[in-house]
Formats: C-alpha cells, structure tokens, sequence
C-alpha cells in the first residue's frame, strides 16, 4: 500500500513539474481580474509584450529576503485574465533573491502582479484541509484532496 501511494505521488509530482513547463494558449485558467499588486518581497523586473503574439506579456518578477531567510513554496503570477502557479519549494537566503517568470496571457500590461506563498503558510493551509476533511461526504473529500496534493507538491511531498 505505502509503495503504491509513493508511486502515485511520484506520478503527481514529475506530472505537475512537465505540466508546470508547458504553456499551451487553451490550457490557461482564467481569472476574474487582478489588479497588477504585488506582494512584500516581490519587485516586478520585466513586463512587456510577447513579440508574435498580441495577448501574451513577458512578465518576471524577483523575490528577496531582505529580512530573513525564505522559504519558498510557491509564487503565483496573476493578470486581469490568468493564473499561473509556479511551484518553487526553494530557500532563500537572507540579502540574496532569485527570479521567476512566464509569458502570462493578459488584457493589459498593468494587470500583471504576483503572490509569494511562504512555507509555513502552505503547511498550515495542509493541516487546516486535513482537519476539514473528517465528517465530509465522499464528493466532498475528492475536492479537498485535490487542494490537498496542490499544497503537498508545493512542499515538495515533505508532508
């Protein structure tokens, strides 16, 4: 049983890492506006139009530590239209940074922004899914561990 389940999240983890590379234009989750904000430690350091394709942006951001070491679970990159989840699991030492970024389907430049999830916050959204899921219908349950492996992978299945 413990090798099938390792299989199975072995399978989920090198499928989200291929799926987490490849961009195709139909398979974006659209998203119901953003407002081009980022959060503390992120500094927006490329937006602009992908050449041949109207709609696309260039968009990088960097992520610091400028206070204190960071542990990384995952920066989400936003646009007025899309949502893209770059899986990170990465430390980052204080006074270094590192950069992330994806060519983002959007209306507008500006719209562009990103969210950092830190490690301690992906683990405490794992536990408080973990603690919804006793009593919950079988339906129920089958939505909450999709939530569930999105966080794990996100900690790099350290859970």
């Amino acid at each position: 049983m413990k090798a099938k389940l390792t299989t199975i999240i072995a399978s989920l983890t090198i499928a989200s890492l291929l799926f987490s590379v490849y961009q195709p234009g139909n398979a974006i989750t659209y998203y119901n506006g953003h407002n081009g904000s980022v959060e503390e430690y992120i500094t927006k350091t490329k937006v602009e139009p992908y050449k041949g394709k109207q709609g696309y942006w260039v968009y990088l951001v960097k992520v610091c530590a400028d206070d204190y070491n960071l542990g990384v679970a995952a920066v989400i990159l936003k646009s007025d239209i899309a949502k893209k989840e770059l899986g990170v699991n990465k430390s980052i030492k204080k006074g270094e940074c590192s950069h992330y970024g994806a060519v983002m389907k959007a209306k507008d430049g500006n719209t562009l922004g990103a969210e950092l999830i830190e490690r301690h916050e992906a683990l405490e959204k794992y536990n408080e899914i973990l603690n919804k899921m006793s009593g919950k219908s079988i339906k129920e349950k089958k939505e909450l561990r999709k939530e569930l492996y999105a966080y794990r992978t996100m900690l790099g299945g350290l859970v």
